[in-house]
């Protein structure tokens, strides 16, 4: 492999960074990256009115077993194939989930947590939360966000209308 003399870094350090800043560029014209192939277009990334039941499910487990923190393996029977793989996803709307840091300070594969006030407030219709986001490739970061709140789940408000909100501030 040759190596890159520090014009050739230098050239490299400019691209990227017009990549990051300029999206009419990176989404219209480039579209890949010219040094690797890479896909740098924004890529949309939406939640599903399943995933969002299926977040319920969780939550009211976690209430009745006094946990917060959990792996993907004790809510396996919660979720069907889809949220399984896709409940990952969740970590980047609304700080419902979070990957918490294991012993070592490090973050586990199949570790979550819920943020069960921040839930409560989202079943309630006292919380909004990105249904869709658009994220920069290059960067990862969160570039623009649709937000919804429960009530725009109307199977799930008619669910939640007829048993009430799960409030895992009451099981004894």
């Amino acid at each position: 492999m040759p190596t890159l003399s520090d014009s050739d870094v230098g050239v490299i350090h400019r691209l990227r960074d017009h990549l990051i800043t300029n999206d009419e560029y990176r989404n219209n014209v480039v579209k890949r990256c010219p040094v690797c192939s890479s896909n740098v277009q924004d890529r949309n990334v939406a939640l599903y009115k399943e995933l969002i039941n299926c977040l319920y499910k969780v939550y009211v487990w976690c209430g009745q077993h006094k946990v917060h923190e959990f792996e993907m393996g004790n809510i396996k029977d919660l979720l069907d194939k889809n949220a399984y793989a896709r409940f990952g996803d969740l970590v980047r709307f609304g700080g419902l989930v979070y990957r918490p840091k294991g012993d070592d300070d490090e973050k586990h594969k199949g570790l979550y947590g819920l943020n069960m006030a921040r839930c409560k407030e989202f079943y309630n219709g006292h919380r909004e939360i990105p249904v869709q986001i658009t994220l920069n490739q290059i960067t990862n970061e969160i570039i623009k966000s649709k937000y919804i709140s429960v009530r725009d789940f109307p199977e799930l408000i008619k669910f939640l209308d007829e048993r009430g909100v799960y409030d895992y501030n009451k099981e004894v």
